[in-house]
């Protein structure tokens, strides 16, 4: 069984223009905690330093926090400094922010997060055999495979070919003692999908739960996706 992650980057982005109460992470937390969503994850950008004193988020919640970091090695040290139990690598350059393996640059990002003890690290990747067994040649425990690709079909039969695609990529990282986690443009339908051929550490969402929250509240939302998923 999965658990469920929410990714707060929709959330603050909305924030950045609006100051509505529902883009408050700290307002959020209580609602998380209380409904059984599991971890919590933003990217990392300049402006988000004034919110991410994660000692207070720690206070108010339990959950598993997740920091999105981009292959920038001066970045990559000042989250460090921030304590997240996660630190998942991407590159904001790709429309799917998902990194690219081998490569030297990655190595290094991962080796030095390796080397600090009870910091986790993952990449996001592509939902390919050969980056899933290039991570675990890396030496990293948790992976998150990018979903993106799947929220573009909607006739059944390229879908189902990319889902078995992702499936068969997630089977393989698996028997490779990888945890496989997965996001990127989940919504209900999609999830659905995803719970009842795979197994997966965390699933991701976003947008969908903004998206939701604003029609039927946050709360709602969320009990929502948490049935689905648990």
């Amino acid at each position: 069984m999965p658990y469920l992650e929410v990714n707060l980057d929709p959330f603050l982005e909305l924030g950045k223009i609006s100051g509505l109460a529902l883009t408050n992470p700290v307002n959020l937390l209580s609602y998380i905690e209380a409904v059984g969503a599991s971890g919590i994850s933003m990217t990392y950008k300049p402006e988000i330093d004034q919110l991410n004193n994660l000692t207070l988020l720690r206070a108010l919640s339990s959950c598993r926090i997740n920091m999105r970091v981009p292959t920038d090695m001066q970045i990559l040290q000042k989250v460090i400094l921030l304590h997240p139990d996660l630190v998942t690598i991407v590159d904001l350059d790709n429309d799917d922010t998902t990194v690219r393996i081998p490569s030297k640059q990655i190595k290094e990002l991962v080796n030095s997060v390796l080397r600090v003890g009870g910091l986790g690290v993952a990449l996001r990747l592509k939902p390919e055999v050969k980056q899933l067994k290039e991570a675990y040649q890396l030496g990293i425990g948790e992976v998150e495979v990018a979903t993106n690709e799947l929220a573009r079909y909607s006739q059944q039969i390229p879908f189902l070919a990319c889902l078995e695609k992702i499936t068969h990529a997630i089977h393989i990282g698996s028997r490779n003692n990888l945890r496989i986690s997965a996001g990127g443009n989940l919504n209900r339908h999609l999830i659905r999908e995803l719970v009842d051929v795979i197994d997966l550490e965390f699933i991701s969402v976003g947008r969908a739960l903004l998206s939701q929250s604003l029609i039927y509240g946050f709360e709602n939302a969320l009990r929502e996706l948490t049935k689905i998923i648990y």
